[in-house]
């Protein structure tokens, strides 16, 4: 490594309990170009009150929490006190784990392509994606990963191969967006990869060594992977919860036009069913656009494409359905459900990637 290089990114530690060697690791990345760093104690106690104390005498800037607050809000502090201390004068944050195992060599190629970015007018977030090929991950993190790496591209269209990598790049002009994500655990990780869908991403490559001996595992496979799913699919949820609540107002609304309101009218099956099914629309769009997917695109567009769809699903289903249950000669109730429960995951990505867009301001 070359003595006389000097990053323009700023390195930001979360540290719970972390291993002893911690200063030393620390001590090689400022001498291979890193002097500016950024060390979160998240609540580790008394007992590893020496290692920050020795970062603080190698110059490290090192904020504590008094108790454990979760890998996201630790990275949160990071960020906000790189905010005050580096905004607009940096290329950006590099979050590097406090195991040791993230070599310098990979820190580098993150804090390069940072400056690269920034030069070029781009704000990508960069990742250091681990090696999954690599005998020092497990099966079962493995499969994890892939799966993952899956539902990100079904359900945001994006393409990474290792969503939790710790080892990152955040673009200066990002921060303020990172600040405002509100995970606490390593979900946050997850959450900071989903926000930057728009920017995009650049992803390298890097191996993966044996694990430090001397580091703790505070990754807590049920819990931190049920929060992970949690936020990746919290989108999906809520675009269920709006339709099943479009779809009991518009329950609500035929019963009390038939029995109530168009009773004595010509035609009042007809009528209650187009005008429950017109509202119920509308309440579902306005929700599936502001809440949902948070679409800046002009209504006098989506609108009429979100009625196309709405339209086109439900000839859909009445056509499969009728053809399917002459063809099959099974109850249509179970038909209606596998087939609806497919259109559902088809009009979640249409509305995403096409309906219900989100212009840059």
């Amino acid at each position: 490594m070359n003595n006389e290089y000097r990053a323009n990114a700023v390195i930001v530690i979360p540290a719970f309990e972390p291993p002893g060697n911690l200063p030393a690791y620390v001590k090689e990345l400022m001498e291979g170009g890193f002097p500016e760093i950024i060390a979160v104690d998240d609540g580790s106690g008394i007992a590893y009150e020496h290692i920050f104390e020795e970062l603080k005498a190698l110059g490290v800037t090192v904020i504590r929490h008094p108790e454990n607050r979760g890998k996201g809000v630790a990275l949160r502090t990071g960020l906000a006190e790189y905010y005050r201390l580096f905004a607009g004068k940096r290329d950006g944050v590099i979050t590097v784990n406090s195991d040791g195992l993230d070599r310098l060599s990979d820190i580098v190629k993150v804090a390069e392509l940072l400056a690269k970015d920034r030069a070029k007018g781009k704000a990508r977030l960069i990742l250091a994606a681990r090696d999954l090929t690599s005998p020092h991950i497990s099966d079962g993190s493995r499969r994890g990963n892939r799966f993952t790496s899956f539902l990100f591209r079904y359900l945001f269209g994006i393409r990474v191969t290792d969503p939790l990598a710790g080892l990152r790049g955040i673009p200066d002009a990002k921060i303020i967006r990172g600040l405002g994500l509100l995970e606490k655990s390593y979900a946050y990780d997850i959450s900071l990869l989903m926000s930057f869908k728009k920017d995009g991403y650049k992803e390298i490559t890097v191996p993966v060594g044996p694990p430090n001996p001397d580091a703790q595992v505070h990754y807590k496979p049920v819990y931190n992977t049920f929060l992970v799913y949690v936020t990746i699919f919290r989108k999906l949820m809520m675009f269920g919860a709006i339709s099943i609540l479009a779809s009991v107002f518009d329950i609500t609304l035929f019963w009390v036009l038939t029995e109530f309101v168009l009773k004595d009218t010509s035609f009042p099956i007809i009528k209650a069913t187009v005008l429950a099914r017109v509202v119920s629309a509308t309440i579902n769009y306005t929700l599936s656009r502001n809440i949902v997917f948070k679409s800046n695109e002009d209504q006098r567009k989506s609108f009429p494409q979100f009625a196309l769809l709405t339209a086109i699903q439900c000839g859909i289903s009445a056509l499969s359905v009728h053809f399917l249950e002459m063809l099959l000669g099974g109850a249509a109730v179970p038909i209606k459900i596998v087939i609806d429960t497919a259109l559902f995951f088809a009009a979640y990505k249409i509305q995403d990637v096409f309906i219900f867009k989100v212009k840059e301001e």
